[in-house]
């Protein structure tokens, strides 16, 4: 007898977590991450009437297949699996109850309504004209970014090589204003070149990320002596990681400053975060632990991310093959991937995109 899919809508983070980190595979990351790092920043409770706070999974017997996450305005679609491998006759009965959902607690002002939707390009096709079928609407042209999304296993990372004398990659701490004013104004510049749908970002705000990715312990900097010849130092650009969940991480920003561009900043910063994330102890391991079973939970002290994940745009070349000779994989060097039961090879990267709908 065939089983045909059905649609889990999870009240609490944690209910979520506990039936999805079994699936966490590197597709997951945008959908595992963000409700894992909510979870520590907000606690494990059930979101109010018209929060923008949701998450929907589609299974079939115990295989999950789909997930539809929502943890700010942005709205995630994912999948354990390669969207390559997913067919339209797959995809449509489910997209059909993930856009249904969405659409009755939209309707109904349990959820606010939807503004923009993010994941593999495949999973977006599919469930855009699910959702225009009930309510009319269609994302807005163009499309607000094309990405590829793609993972370094720990077996792939490139080392380190010296930096010259008196250059530096450090952690950014509290209680050090000079850094935070630097990095403030870093993020200012990299939130301002790129912020989609987003309103840029003032100062103050700027300011305010700064001191919550620095508290979170997400965030290096680079730093060189200063080039007037005077003491002290300039700051030439940072990185700053994210996304954890059980297995893997993310690098989530990657900023040079125009002055520090085609110097090998970018990537002696991606490296050092993939190195940090994979070498040190896992900054949420106490945070995963209950959400596992109790043989695994005793082991997730010892735990490391084991994969790290990065995003970069399709059309940049330049900033894929940066994190390509980092280990990341992409089009250009293509590495692909045997991890599949299987036996059948996958490409180690994934086409990604965001729209945006009107409001």
């Amino acid at each position: 007898m065939t089983t045909s899919p059905r649609l889990v809508n999870y009240p609490t983070p944690s209910a979520f977590l506990r039936a999805c980190l079994p699936f966490d595979t590197w597709h997951m990351n945008i959908s595992l991450g963000p409700t894992l790092q909510y979870l520590a920043d907000s606690g494990d409770f059930q979101p109010a009437p018209g929060e923008a706070k949701l998450w929907l999974a589609v299974w079939t017997g115990e295989q999950l297949d789909l997930t539809l996450v929502r943890t700010s305005k942005l709205v995630t679609l994912c999948s354990p699996l390669h969207s390559s491998f997913l067919s339209q006759a797959y995809l449509e009965p489910r997209m059909t109850l993930l856009a249904e959902s969405l659409h009755a607690l939209i309707t109904s002002r349990s959820q606010p309504p939807l503004s923009t939707l993010t994941g593999p390009t495949t999973l977006v096709q599919a469930f855009v004209p699910a959702y225009r079928a009930l309510s009319s609407l269609q994302p807005r042209e163009p499309a607000v970014i094309h990405t590829l999304h793609t993972h370094c296993p720990s077996s792939r990372v490139s080392p380190a090589p010296p930096l010259p004398e008196g250059y530096q990659i450090r952690p950014v701490k509290p209680g050090d204003p000079r850094s935070l004013e630097a990095l403030a104004h870093m993020l200012l510049d990299f939130r301002n070149l790129y912020h989609g749908p987003w309103p840029a970002l003032s100062l103050v705000q700027a300011r305010e990320h700064a001191e919550e990715a620095v508290r979170l312990g997400e965030v290096l900097v680079y730093v060189v002596p200063s080039s007037s010849g005077e003491e002290g130092e300039e700051f030439t650009g940072f990185v700053r990681d994210g996304r954890l969940t059980r297995r893997f991480a993310a690098v989530r920003n990657v900023f040079t400053r125009p002055s520090f561009r085609r110097r090998g900043v970018a990537e002696a910063l991606t490296r050092a975060a993939v190195l940090r994330l994979l070498g040190e102890p896992h900054r949420l391991a106490t945070l995963v632990a209950p959400l596992l079973s109790p043989g695994e939970a005793e082991q997730e002290g010892k735990r490391k991310v084991e994969e790290v994940c990065i995003f970069a745009e399709d059309s940049n070349l330049s900033a894929q093959g940066i994190y390509g000779r980092v280990g990341f994989g992409f089009p250009c060097g293509d590495w692909g991937d045997k991890e599949r039961d299987s036996g059948e090879g996958e490409k180690s990267w994934e086409e990604c995109v965001e729209v945006a709908y009107p409001e």
